[in-house]
């Protein structure tokens, strides 16, 4: 893309602005930098890259709301607030179609209400659940609250560790956001014959349950069904973490 104003869904991109985008990923946007960024708001910055630079190719606006949620999840224990829970599930139920924009604009503002009560003002892990919801209608919106749950997820292990470093947590982000997004630059071509009924029976019971623990089985499966793609068949049998939203387990099951 040209340093030139241009316009996505309305809102103006000026030069200055892409000047400065271009300064946080740069113009050597390649698939050895993918693999090597450890900041997820970096990676989120590449993808966007990839969007404005390849039109065919948009970030999903369902997949960055389950990063978001898959960030919260990550602190689930430390997230005090019913209200604020009740986002994170309402967003994850926005995303696969089960409730409508009403209902997750009720549980976005009663954990926004919480938040910004005198208890919880500063309460990282509950402001990244009030964030969650954000950014119904408008992609390039939802990005910036995906930025913003990324930094309340690290500002909540740098001022009360969880077991977890900053460092570790950052990589930890990074892992979320490649099993949801896969490799931009090594598309896979889904065979429909690879969706067996044990393969979409095996996708469907892990992505309700949260349990990916039969990511290897359904390796299996694909196998069977004639899947020679090794990015497939490595990113079953690696070792994760998978979330809902991971990119194989939403081919198999026909989400985008």
């Amino acid at each position: 893309m040209p340093l030139l104003v241009s316009v996505y869904k309305g809102y103006t991109v000026t030069a200055d602005e892409w000047r400065h985008h271009e300064r946080l990923v740069g113009s050597n946007n390649t698939e050895e930098a993918w693999l090597a960024c450890t900041a997820a708001d970096d990676l989120l910055s590449r993808a966007a890259d990839l969007h404005y630079r390849r039109g065919n190719h948009e970030l999903s606006e369902r997949k960055l709301r389950l990063f978001g949620c898959a960030c919260c999840r990550l602190l689930w224990l430390q997230i005090p607030a019913a209200a604020s829970r009740a986002a994170v599930v309402a967003a994850e139920r926005y995303a696969d179609g089960s409730v409508g924009e009403g209902e997750l604009a009720a549980a976005c503002e009663a954990a926004a209400e919480f938040r910004l009560s005198t208890e919880y003002s500063k309460n990282a892990p509950t402001w990244a659940a009030a964030s969650i919801a954000r950014g119904v209608d408008d992609e390039w919106l939802y990005r910036t609250h995906i930025s913003d749950i990324i930094e309340a997820v690290l500002k909540a292990i740098e001022y009360r560790p969880f077991g977890f470093d900053t460092e570790m947590m950052e990589a930890t982000l990074c892992q979320l956001f490649r099993d949801i997004f896969g490799n931009p630059f090594r598309p896979v071509a889904f065979s429909p014959s690879w969706r067996t009924a044990t393969a979409i029976t095996l996708a469907a019971q892990m992505y309700e349950s949260r349990d990916f623990g039969a990511m290897p089985i359904l390796a299996d499966a694909l196998q069977d069904a004639g899947c020679n793609s090794a990015e497939v068949l490595d990113h079953c049998r690696g070792d994760g973490p998978h979330v809902r939203g991971c990119w194989i387990v939403d081919l198999v099951l026909g989400k985008e």
